[in-house]
């Protein structure tokens, strides 16, 4: 994998076996270009010219459509907007109390990274227990499981067993992340996605087309997702005016 730049455009070149090029625009707005394994820079630099343009145009359209994922007042968990309670007497930053979470206002302006902190933690906490436990019940056996911050996957299984899983799952309903779970066990007893392998995830997960579709339709929104508190006067500040 290399990293290159053209004009004031960054990109990242990933080779393998293939006859085409294929271009993706990445949720941060960094592009990766799957070219063939001979084709040389020049070549790569030649078509990037040849369709600034188009590229250009791709990453607007993709920062534009990030700015439509800003939820108000409220945090994405588990499939649900959990609205955002302000309490000037919360003793920390942020917590969940099952139904709302709850903000000290003196951390308002830091609400996105709290947040995001908040949700990983739960996520490192939530998915390795629910992977234990739908490991025993499907009757297989994994090496480790990792909760790890990546941006093109939602997980993935070594060829030791290795399961590694997006923390950004936590945003997801329980259902579309038991698919997700499931399926990576799948990886255990069938190592690719041939017939066997599907007919095995069907069975754990009879729902797993509805979650597939419920993630092409809504994963790039846990992605992109930030939290912005609106409308809200912190009575502390207003004693002290």
């Amino acid at each position: 994998m290399e990293s290159k730049g053209s004009r004031e455009l960054e990109y990242t070149i990933v080779r393998k076996k293939t006859k085409k090029i294929t271009l993706k625009v990445d949720l941060d707005g960094g592009l990766r270009l799957i070219v063939p394994k001979r084709m040389s820079e020049e070549q790569v630099r030649e078509f990037l010219m040849k369709n600034m343009s188009a590229i250009e145009q791709m990453i607007h359209a993709v920062n534009e459509r990030k700015k439509s994922f800003v939820s108000k007042n409220s945090i994405l968990y588990l499939g649900k907007e959990m609205s955002v309670k302000l309490e000037t007497s919360a003793i920390v930053p942020i917590s969940f109390d099952g139904e709302c979470f709850i903000l000290n206002p003196r951390y308002a302006e830091y609400i996105n990274i709290l947040g995001h902190r908040w949700l990983r933690r739960k996520a490192e906490e939530y998915l390795p227990k629910r992977l234990s436990e739908l490991a025993v019940n499907i009757g297989v056996k994994y090496a480790k499981v990792q909760v790890r911050d990546v941006k093109s996957r939602w997980g993935s299984c070594s060829s030791k067993g290795t399961i590694s899983l997006n923390w950004r799952l936590i945003m997801a309903p329980q259902y579309v992340i038991d698919y997700v779970l499931i399926h990576e066990l799948a990886h255990i007893p069938y190592p690719n996605h041939g017939k066997g392998f599907w007919i095995f995830v069907e069975e754990y997960c009879p729902r797993y087309k509805e979650c597939r579709d419920w993630l092409k339709k809504n994963g790039i929104r846990l992605f992109c997702w930030s939290v912005e508190i609106e409308n809200f006067v912190c009575q502390e500040e207003l004693l002290d005016s």
